[in-house]
């Protein structure tokens, strides 16, 4: 199982997914910066003083972490951000779940404007970590980009 999942093709398809993912889940957030600060006020669980401060910046860490994974630059980092995002998403939405909450995602709002929030939801999140998780763990590859060798381990 470690030979599969340390397979540098398959590690590759992850990080494209899983930053692609995370930068088209960040613009329609970084384009109407209010319309997710709406979607996160929602949720009932940040201090109101603190949504639309995570409400522009979120986005931006979204979009630079997945666009750096994407182009494999320090992969293992920005798996790290990622899943800290996912895991702070997951949190949220299992509180608003339980609670019983009907709210709009706030994910992919420019492409679902009206997906809500569940356990399918939760189950994509989860499955997105373990991508990341699987990155973080597993690649161990010393990478040539630009002709400079890095090693992000």
């Amino acid at each position: 199982m470690k030979n599969f999942l340390s397979n540098t093709v398959l590690l590759g398809i992850l990080k494209l997914l899983l930053g692609f993912v995370f930068v088209v889940a960040s613009l329609g957030k970084i384009i109407d910066p209010q319309g997710f600060a709406k979607d996160v006020y929602s949720y009932a669980i940040f201090p109101s003083y603190l949504v639309p401060l995570f409400a522009v910046i979120a986005p931006w860490i979204e979009f630079i972490a997945g666009l750096l994974l994407m182009l494999d630059i320090y992969p293992k980092s920005n798996a790290l951000t990622i899943n800290g995002l996912l895991i702070v998403f997951i949190i949220a939405i299992v509180i608003d779940v339980i609670r019983g909450v009907k709210i709009s995602c706030g994910c992919f709002d420019f492409l679902f404007p009206e997906e809500e929030i569940g356990w399918t939801t939760i189950i994509r999140d989860l499955i997105l970590l373990m991508m990341g998780l699987i990155i973080m763990i597993f690649d161990h590859n010393i990478i040539k980009i630009y002709g400079v060798i890095k090693n992000d381990r």
